[in-house]
Order: C-alpha cells, then structure tokens, then sequence
C-alpha cells in the first residue's frame, strides 16, 4: 500500500509540474504579449505628399554591415544587416498626411524609412506622395519580468514606398 501511495504522490507531482510548465510563458519576451502588442498595431496606410530635403541616405552612406542572421519574435521577423540594397532613409519636409497622424503635421520636417529604390534617384526640391505604415516598436526592450507602460511607445513612419513615380518640382529655379 505504501508503494501505491508513493507512486500516486510521484504521479501528481509529475503531473502538477507539467500544468505549471504549460501556463508559464517566457520569461523574457520583451515583457509584452500578443494581447498588449496587439492593441499597438496600427493597420491603417498613411498617404503622404512630401518635399525632398537633400540628398537619401542608403547603406551605401550608413556602412551597417553585420552578420546577416535571420530572428522571429513577436515583431516579425528581420535580419542584422541595418539596410539593404534598395532601403534608406530620407529627410522630407511634409505637405499633407492622411488620414490624420498626430505626430506629424504638415510643415514639419522629418525622416522617413523607404523601401523604394527609386526614392534614391529624387533630388533636393522635388516633391512626390508616398504610402507609409505607423510602425510600433518599444524605445528599448524590457528587463524579465518588467510591466510595459507609455514610456516604451514610440511610433515611426516605416516600410514608405512611393505611390506612382510621379515627381513634382517645388524648388526655386
């Protein structure tokens, strides 16, 4: 009888163990889940019209090579290199916006991430209408166990492409 309780006691225990271990989750996923990261996405496609300040910078200019190793997370997933051939950022000064952002506001002068390579061939004073994603991501990761709050948010005009190859120019002569 003594056995038959010992090998219950081990049963349950063993048993236990395993219902804990399948409803912890990660220690470290930035301290955010699906749910929280979820509420943050924005699905919307900004339209905007832009004036070209100088000249894009590229990877060309920025030299961020690394190893080019693939990850996943709860973000997507991406690779080490900071750009690509074809991907650069861009100082623009913004003529309108829609719908409605309220980080950037017509006047304003700002940066944008492109993934188009014709972006590259634009000079200063041109201006052109691109299509763009408000991209979430955290100002920095969390420490384990760490509860996420406003001061992690920020947002950026990302993944921009040019909606035609229509170019305008609105420099002086």
């Amino acid at each position: 009888m003594e056995k038959k309780n010992l090998f219950a006691f081990f049963v349950i225990l063993l048993f236990a163990v395993l219902v804990m271990s399948a409803c912890s989750t990660r220690t470290s996923d930035s301290g955010y889940s699906l749910k929280t990261v979820g509420k943050r996405i924005d699905s919307n496609i900004y339209v905007l019209n832009v004036t070209m300040l100088g000249d894009p910078k590229s990877n060309k200019n920025i030299g961020g090579e690394g190893v080019a190793r693939q990850y996943s997370d709860i973000y997507g997933f991406g690779n080490s290199r900071l750009w690509q051939d074809g991907k650069g950022l861009v100082a623009v000064r913004v003529n309108s916006v829609s719908p409605a952002l309220d980080y950037v506001q017509p006047g304003m002068d700002i940066v944008l991430k492109t993934t188009d390579l014709k972006i590259m061939a634009i000079e200063d004073g041109y201006s052109f209408e691109v299509r763009c994603r408000n991209d979430y991501e955290p100002v920095a990761s969390l420490q384990d166990n760490e509860m996420t709050n406003d001061r992690y948010d920020t947002y950026e005009l990302d993944y921009c492409r040019m909606t035609n190859p229509r170019i305008t120019f609105e420099g002086g002569e």
